[in-house]
């Protein structure tokens, strides 16, 4: 079963990259774009079923935040691990193919924080249809807050990217979204009158393209609604299958002992898309230090501080947190019970308006740095 779909989703691609997009042809690119969308979401189906093989990592997730490390075969991935938590780990190194063959998570210790970084086998062509290990691959890597792309040098001293844009593509047809946001779209589904689309701000699809395509999605009464201008068909495609996953996306340069020449990073920024990059060695153990605290800044976490009531703060043991994270989330964070309990706070740090600020609200947002007193209800 899985090698028609496979081989109808060829054609369609095919058949895709031969039409050139213009006004007149805009619903049939939608419309093969919507039958491989569904195709596709048919094939992870197929191989995430008993008959598709294998199970999943079933990786426990522990600690402040999750990372993924994802790359081709033989990129240093395990000694990178071995590096990062220096030797808190158990990952197999060997200078050969396939050497990983099952998910090695493995904790590392940075600005008070416990990052777990999961070591995951080789991604190879075909990983979204479940070949080889790849439907345990990228089930991990949908439920890391970061993905590490790793690529590197080549053996004649060339930077080797077409792994980064064959990794991208591969993650795109699991359902992965890396560094993009949902687009801020509504659909009130509804039992007739077709679909009725308004929208704010400039669109690329027009009001037919917008029905055509609901339509090709099985959507036929719905009223549409998008809150953002240039909303692409992709986009809605993405809203309407639903199973999306949006995360970040963090490349890691191996191997940069083997440059035949001094990097350019407007170079390489430019050919990666954007400067969320490092070019590190781990043979040579160069770059790993900075590589850590990357990894700690593109996970956006924050420190706060607990002070017991009418006693000293604890300085040394911070609750870690995300960036927007508000006293709710740090009360559900401690225990339940100062959820339940919660009466106020007395807030000193970049959030509060003056020091000791009193607030009830749970929703306050709390910030990096902040000295946190809990009262609960007596």
């Amino acid at each position: 079963m899985s090698e028609k779909i496979e081989e109808r989703i060829r054609e369609l691609e095919e058949r895709l990259a031969s039409t050139i997009p213009n006004k007149h042809t805009m619903k049939s690119i939608n419309f093969i774009k919507a039958q491989l969308a569904k195709l596709r979401e048919e094939l992870i189906a197929h191989a995430s079923s008993k008959k598709g093989g294998g199970k999943g990592f079933g990786i426990r997730k522990t600690g402040d935040a999750q990372v993924a490390f994802i790359g081709f075969p033989s990129v240093g991935k395990s000694s990178l691990l071995n590096l990062l938590t220096e030797g808190n780990t158990n990952s197999k190194v060997a200078a050969y193919d396939f050497t990983t063959l099952t998910a090695i998570p493995g904790m590392m210790d940075i600005e008070e924080a416990k990052i777990q970084l999961i070591d995951l086998p080789g991604i190879i062509l075909g990983a979204a249809a479940g070949k080889g290990r790849g439907k345990e691959v990228l089930a991990a890597a949908r439920s890391a807050e970061l993905v590490l792309v790793v690529v590197c040098f080549r053996e004649d001293g060339t930077l080797n990217l077409d792994d980064l844009f064959k990794i991208r593509k591969e993650l795109h047809n699991a359902g992965i979204r890396l560094s993009q946001n949902p687009a801020q779209i509504s659909i009130k589904l509804r039992e007739k009158g077709g679909v009725h689309f308004t929208f704010k701000g400039k669109q690329v699809m027009t009001k037919d393209e917008v029905k055509s395509l609901m339509n090709d999605l099985g959507v036929r009464n719905a009223g549409v609604y998008f809150g953002e201008p240039n909303i692409t068909p992709d986009q809605l495609i993405d809203f309407v299958m639903g199973n999306r996953i949006y995360t970040k996306e963090f490349v890691v340069i191996n191997k940069s002992d083997l440059a035949r020449e001094a990097i350019s990073p407007t170079k390489i920024s430019q050919a990666i898309g954007h400067d969320r990059w490092v070019a590190i060695s781990a043979k040579n153990q160069e770059n790993i230090d900075s590589l850590r605290h990357k990894i700690f800044q593109e996970l956006n976490l924050i420190r706060v501080y607990l002070k017991p009531p009418k006693q000293e703060a604890d300085m040394d043991e911070p609750i870690i947190l995300h960036q927007g994270d508000d006293l709710e989330t740090l009360c559900k964070k401690i225990h339940k019970r100062f959820l339940d309990e919660y009466k106020y706070s007395l807030i000193w740090g970049r959030s509060a308006k003056h020091p000791g600020q009193k607030i009830a609200n749970l929703n306050h947002v709390i910030e990096d740095g902040d000295v946190i007193s809990i009262y609960l209800k007596r």
